[in-house]
């Protein structure tokens, strides 16, 4: 018997070491999100597969954030993208990383500070091991060592009306606006040349380690007008050079 209690031990402590360090695969642009159980601010259940055919901003916050630079900031975002929705089948879901604490009660309390409104954006939670992996799904670190202070990393994702992941704008430094002309490029119809070019900018930038850094509209004008600039002068240089050769 004491043989076969110490098999059991080991066979429990491999299968918790193993459970410890599940591989959880990170979401790229063009991947579905999983079918992941949510409960809504106003209890109502849900998951992401539930807001098909409307584009999706989604980011991560926890209501008891004591850095204005981090959470409240976020959300304060938030609160003025969902006035520039417009008519756009646009939706914002936010997240809490702290699901024991941020309730749905807790919630719908934070969310009427920002003046939240439902039609528009969602605050959500879910059970510990939803959240768990949404966030890793997500890209988002989580560290906590002292209760109820969650040290983690910042996005913001955009979800197509397909229910797949369009970008990730890694960071807290985009803007509202943008965050709303990311998720207006991914619908049918509405991708702007202007916005398109934003968004491929950004990725570019992104894929050369500058992830942090959301590209507005200013910054955009300044590199097109940079990029125009070197190529004019290129053009400059190859005429000047052909008139030099007709000359001699």
């Amino acid at each position: 018997m004491r043989g076969l209690a110490l098999v059991v031990a080991l066979a429990a402590g491999t299968a918790g070491a193993a459970a410890a360090q599940r591989f959880i695969p990170l979401l790229q642009p063009g991947d579905a999100i999983p079918p992941i159980p949510l409960v809504a601010q106003d209890t109502r259940r849900f998951t992401f597969a539930d807001l098909a055919g409307n584009a999706i901003a989604v980011s991560f916050v926890y209501t008891r954030c004591p850095d204005p630079r981090m959470c409240p900031l976020v959300s304060a975002k938030f609160a003025r993208a969902q006035r520039a929705i417009g008519a756009a089948p646009i939706r914002l879901v936010i997240l809490t990383l702290d699901p024991t604490y941020d309730t749905p009660r807790v919630l719908t309390r934070y969310g009427r500070g920002f003046g939240q409104n439902p039609r528009y954006w969602t605050l959500a939670t879910g059970s510990p091991a939803a959240i768990e992996e949404l966030a890793a799904r997500f890209g988002i670190a989580t560290s906590q060592t002292v209760p109820g202070s969650i040290v983690h990393t910042e996005a913001a994702l955009i979800i197509g009306p397909d229910g797949r992941i369009a970008r990730t704008i890694y960071g807290n430094a985009w803007t509202a606006e943008e965050l709303v002309d990311y998720a207006r490029a991914t619908l049918p119809g509405q991708r702007a040349p202007f916005i398109a070019l934003r968004a491929w900018l950004s990725a570019a930038m992104e894929r050369c380690g500058a992830g942090g850094l959301a590209l507005g509209g200013t910054a955009m004008l300044w590199l097109l007008a940079g990029a125009i600039a070197v190529v004019g002068y290129a053009f400059w240089l190859a005429f000047r050079s052909t008139v030099a050769d007709d000359t001699s």
